[in-house]
């Protein structure tokens, strides 16, 4: 069976359950297991308590919304702390969590800024079928690195998984194929390259930058090497300057695996 929901809808349900959040935080830093997370030793920042973390059938209820949305993936098995000779999944946070929560961007910086430079290191990210990415990409880069809410914009889907659900409805059009996540079908994904609007993107930068994103784009100058959006970001924080957020993590964050990108699915729009 396929659900529907929106982008709005997912991350709505990141934001109002701290269990939820908390879970995708602890696997954006690194694999774990669902023995790891019902036990739930103490993580830097991540406050757990009798109803949050420590709550075995919570964590196993919250361990499948997710999975089910692809917002967790699974990226390996390890031997199985109790039963003898079995397995158990190694679970890690998706792209396309960061990318419907800002939210989440915004708690785990580091892990964040981990994500988005894996996913431009990609070749069909950046060269595959419809991409007009053109000379700006190191600055687009920098930009969805320092506003996550700008993120949240632009990002568009390029194709169906290869490995989606295996009964679908007869009447699915291949768009709606495209849009499929998990169980669910997320009817508001952009699946065409379509730049964002000044609205949008200026939507985008409300919120101060992360560190990260901020200190790449002053090394470019904080302008679009086709020099159209250099007004609007001198306007926005140059004439009013802000300090970029987001203190180094006090934990290493683990390298991605390969599965949390999605296959390649999801794309950066051009921002013009």
């Amino acid at each position: 069976m396929i659900f529907l929901t929106t982008r709005q809808a997912i991350r709505r349900s990141i934001a109002q359950s701290e269990l939820r959040l908390n879970l995708l935080r602890i696997c954006a830093r690194e694999p774990r297991t669902i023995h790891d997370l019902i036990h739930a030793p103490a993580y830097p920042g991540i406050r757990t308590s009798l109803f949050s973390l420590q709550s075995e059938i919570n964590v196993t209820v919250e361990l499948g919304e997710c999975k089910n949305r692809e917002l967790l993936v699974r990226v390996g098995t390890v031997p199985d702390p109790i039963v003898p000779g079995g397995r158990t999944e190694l679970l890690r946070t998706s792209l396309l969590a960061f990318l419907l929560s800002p939210e989440l961007a915004y708690a785990e910086p580091d892990a964040y800024a981990t994500y988005i430079e894996s996913w431009f290191s990609r070749p069909e990210v950046l060269n595959g079928p419809g991409i007009t990415m053109g000379p700006g990409t190191e600055w687009v880069q920098a930009m969805i690195l320092a506003f996550p809410e700008l993120a949240h914009r632009a990002f568009w889907v390029a194709q169906a998984s290869a490995n989606g659900p295996a009964e679908l409805p007869l009447d699915l059009t291949e768009a709606d194929r495209v849009r499929i996540f998990g169980s669910y079908y997320i009817g508001d994904l952009s699946i065409h390259p379509t730049p964002l609007g000044v609205r949008e993107l200026a939507a985008g930068l409300r919120r101060p930058p992360l560190l990260s994103g901020w200190h790449a784009l002053k090394r470019q100058g904080m302008s679009h090497p086709r020099g159209k959006v250099r007004g609007l970001v001198l306007a926005l924080y140059l004439d009013r300057p802000r300090r970029g957020h987001g203190k180094p993590s006090p934990y290493p964050i683990a390298p991605l695996a390969g599965p949390e990108l999605l296959e390649g699915r999801l794309r950066p729009m051009p921002l013009f």
